[in-house]
């Protein structure tokens, strides 16, 4: 078994390390005048205001299950969501004796183990509680990333994915 070298903490640790994304593909690609003007950003939600619309995103973890494993490779994604659920969900998460819901998302980042695009796959988003981030459920497609959420991926492709990244 292989050990990682934590980017953010610096320690070793045995288990894989989540694949995680700082930012919704939609911040990405603004400019930097843009971000800091258009954007309101942290740790788990963002929103963009363009000139005719406001796009609300959440930062959510979508597990692939890894084939005769206990363990899964944990992508740190983002997905976009109507206004609604980013007001009602702002409020589940700050309260740590909220319930679970789940809510219509989509996916938000382009993950690059996959020849087609990853973005806006439909997802379901289904929140966990005390303050930890929501899982996703992808909804039924063809996509590769939806295949191997449904049946798993053996470690060694995992290996090659924390690999390509780290």
């Amino acid at each position: 078994m292989n050990n990682f070298i934590c980017q953010n903490c610096g320690v070793e640790h045995t288990e894989l390390p989540s694949l995680a994304f700082n930012a919704p593909f939609h911040y990405d690609i603004l400019n930097s005048v843009d971000k800091e003007k258009f954007t309101d950003k942290d740790d788990d939600f963002c929103v963009i205001h363009h000139e005719d619309q406001i796009d609300y995103f959440i930062r959510t973890v979508l597990q692939v299950p890894i084939l005769n494993h206990d363990e899964t490779l944990d992508y740190g994604v983002w997905v976009s969501v109507s206004k609604e659920t980013m007001d009602e969900y702002r409020l589940m998460f700050a309260n740590k004796e909220a319930e679970e819901k789940n809510y219509f998302g989509m996916l938000s980042n382009e993950i690059e183990d996959y020849e087609s695009s990853t973005i806006g796959l439909y997802m379901q988003v289904v929140t966990q509680l005390d303050g930890c981030r929501p899982l996703l459920i992808p909804y039924e497609s063809e996509h590769q990333l939806v295949q191997d959420w449904l049946n798993g991926i053996h470690r060694d492709e995992a290996m090659l994915r924390v690999n390509s990244v780290l």
